[in-house]
């Protein structure tokens, strides 16, 4: 048998697993597995970054858009605490990813050494299995299980950490071993009696409806809930880590419900609902705004994920199974029985929801500004120009509003946020894994200035690495978010909140990407042409007013804030 060290074993397994990358940041800790990656340079790929935030969410998007594992490698102490947010994103999203963390040497653990802090410990909270490795032989076994842990639902980002002295050390096992045939978790199949008690009381019901979560974000699944909402007239609406999992451009998916971006419509058809069929493990305090909005009627739930008991919900039915898998029999049922309905009385409720919508659309499409863009205007046309093979990263913040409402999708992973920690600073460094992941897609990030100021020196990664992604930053000098809840809820008390920013423009170039800054709407078609032309880094900045709001179901936000 081959023999192997600690870090040529950690590398093979990651080759046969079919990574193509690492994101990372060197450190003393694990100099020696960098140096086993030289020699692995052209199988594997380092992407070195400015910040290990940037190097966990990059590796996240990874699997958001590909269904790849993502991995990042990182110094101990300073360079593991500096992951702390994108694993909590991580975490929070259930999106599967390995962090490798370099650990003090075995002799100076519990001394106080240089760099140390417990890792594990730290991790725990935010990981599905953090473990630190004792010694070489563990290795094989720790390696295989703390995948296990990530594919496993609900999933999530994992830490090995390994001792700066294991590095060289022999491992008498075969990498090769450990294949993604044995890690991920098969799908628990739905009982066929569940499936048709399901389908009884969806057909029975007068406003039926549909949530599809990001635990059903499988390509495919637009078209199995758009063909069950037409054969029962129900309406679809999706959690923030779903978009895209019914078609946003037909008219039974209202799109994202919600605190922070959840549409009229969306909000009052889950309110509404005498059945709502719920596709995942989101029915959750954001899609019901701190379960100020639940549904008048019958809520059945299909999940794999334990935690949909702890929440504050009554279910009519709990289905333990996979949501995929459980929509796909349903719809099978639905055919079998010849089964297709009209709800004229949902319909028109339902009509009446998107004409007051689609009024606020239309009204902030209108709005005019002196030395300031429409945001809403350029937001829509992007949409409008993007082709086909897109991707769209948001972090939060105001701006995310903007591709919520004026943005459209078509199937699922190509829109990515940070929806359920609701941190800043995801949407650059995860725009750089997707771009890596899908070279052959368009792939913008949408940020904040002040989400943006928090990644912004990985430009140089993006120049360096040739990651041609497109960033577009929503300037309102200011963390908007809480201006305006200053500006309503504390009488005009300003404290914290007013930013200065350099020209965005200017900062692109000098990283040698390329920019431009739009702050008439006459500038926006232009924009937009020339950044999907440039096959560099590309930055449009966008000068908005403070006083633009985009069109927010403002009543129930201001309800759950306060």
């Amino acid at each position: 048998m081959t023999k192997y060290t600690v870090a040529s074993f950690i590398t093979e397994a990651l080759i046969n697993l079919g990574i193509k990358r690492i994101y990372g940041l060197i450190g003393t800790s694990i100099l020696d597995f960098f140096d086993t990656l030289y020699d692995y340079r052209d199988r594997i790929r380092l992407i070195t970054v400015r910040h290990e935030q940037v190097a966990v969410s990059a590796a996240d998007a990874e699997y958001r858009v590909s269904g790849n594992l993502g991995v990042a490698a990182v110094h101990t102490g300073p360079g593991f605490l500096n992951t702390l947010i994108s694993l909590g994103i991580a975490y929070k999203d259930r999106v599967p990813l390995l962090l490798i963390s370099g650990g003090i040497k075995r002799r100076l653990k519990g001394t106080e050494a240089l760099h140390e802090v417990d890792q594990v410990a730290i991790a725990s909270p935010v990981t599905r299995g953090a473990v630190r490795l004792s010694s070489e032989e563990e290795l094989p076994s720790t390696l295989r299980e703390l995948l296990r842990k990530a594919f496993r639902k609900p999933r999530g980002p994992v830490m090995l950490e390994v001792p700066e002295d294991l590095w060289s050390k022999s491992v008498s096992a075969n990498p090769q071993d450990i294949r993604l045939s044995d890690l991920v978790e098969l799908p628990k199949h739905p009982r066929k009696e569940d499936v048709l008690n399901a389908m009884k009381m969806l057909v029975k019901a007068e406003k039926p409806a549909i949530m599809v979560c990001g635990e059903a974000a499988v390509s495919g699944i637009e078209s199995i809930v758009g063909e069950i909402a037409e054969r029962i007239g129900a309406y679809i609406v999706t959690s923030g880590n779903a978009r895209g999992c019914c078609n946003e451009y037909t008219s039974r998916c209202l799109g994202r419900v919600g605190f922070g971006g959840g549409s009229i419509p969306a909000d009052k058809v889950l309110e509404e609902a005498d059945v709502l069929l719920v596709l995942g493990d989101e029915l959750d305090d954001i899609a019901t705004y701190s379960y100020s909005i639940i549904p008048k009627g019958d809520v059945i739930i299909v999940s794999e994920n334990p935690v949909v008991e702890k929440r504050l919900l009554y279910y009519a039915l709990h289905v333990n199974a996979d949501p995929y898998l459980f929509a796909t029999q349903l719809l099978e049922a639905l055919k079998s029985e010849g089964i297709k309905l009209a709800k004229p009385s949902w319909d028109s409720l339902v009509a009446s929801y998107v004409k007051m919508w689609n009024s606020m659309v239309e009204e902030a499409l209108l709005r005019k500004y002196s030395n300031f863009v429409n945001p809403s205007k350029f937001f829509k046309l992007l949409s409008e120009k993007l082709p086909e093979k897109s991707v769209v990263v948001a972090g939060q913040g105001t701006h995310i509003l903007y591709t919520y409402v004026f943005m459209k999708f078509r199937s699922p992973k190509k829109f990515l946020a940070a929806t359920n920690l609701g941190a800043m600073g995801y949407a650059f460094p995860a725009a750089l894994g997707a771009k890596l992941a899908l070279p052959d897609h368009e792939v913008i990030a949408v940020a904040g200035d002040g989400e943006f100021m928090m990644t912004a020196h990985d430009l140089e990664t993006a120049v360096r690495e040739n990651i041609p992604v497109k960033v577009v930053i929503v300037n309102d000098m200011s963390y908007r978010v809480l201006l305006l809840r200053q500006k309503i809820q504390k009488r005009e008390r300003i404290i914290g909140t007013l930013l200065t920013n350099p020209s965005f423009e200017e900062l692109a170039k000098a990283f040698r990407a390329e920019g431009l800054t739009v702050k008439r709407d006459e500038d926006i078609e232009y924009a937009i042409r020339t950044m999907l032309e440039s096959n560099k880094p590309f930055i449009v900045e966008l000068q908005v007013s403070q006083e633009d709001v985009p069109p927010l179901n403002i009543e129930p936000s201001i309800r759950m804030a306060g």
